[in-house]
């Protein structure tokens, strides 16, 4: 949910920053709408970029057609930059894979096989439990 909510803000926040740096090449000045969001939005939803800035960032910024398509540009790149972050993460958390794990190699070459056949109730007690013992709890 986290995911999603935080990929919602990004896809929603990417045509302000665009604006804002187009701003800022054409007229030297950073311009977001600050406490106009409704305004700008409500602007970007008619298909016009300046809405909620002030008049002459607004003004120097380009025409519409070519703004949306730096805008398509800017969600490509932050696209492109979330799933290279997103495959980094699970890399390094180990998501769905099997960190930490040694494969049945690696576990026969450490420990012996005879110890293994000997200890596999414990490693495996749902494959390997021997019938008719007691549990933990009493009796059978």
């Amino acid at each position: 949910m986290a995911v999603l909510l935080a990929g919602l803000f990004i896809f929603l926040s990417t045509p302000l920053v665009v604006q804002g740096i187009v701003a800022w090449t054409t007229s030297g000045d950073f311009a977001l709408p600050n406490g106009h969001f409704l305004d700008a939005y409500g602007g970007l939803l008619h298909g016009h970029f300046g809405a909620g800035l002030r008049r002459g960032a607004a003004d120097a910024l380009p025409q519409d057609p070519v703004m949306w398509v730096l805008t398509v540009v800017g969600e490509v790149l932050t696209l492109g930059a979330s799933v290279v972050v997103g495959m980094w993460m699970r890399e390094l958390t180990g998501a769905n894979s099997r960190h930490g794990l040694a494969t049945p190699t690696q576990a026969a070459e450490a420990l012996g096989v005879p110890r293994l056949r000997n200890s596999a109730e414990v490693i495996r007690p749902d494959l390997y439990a021997r019938s008719g013992r007691r549990g933990r709890g009493g009796s059978k």
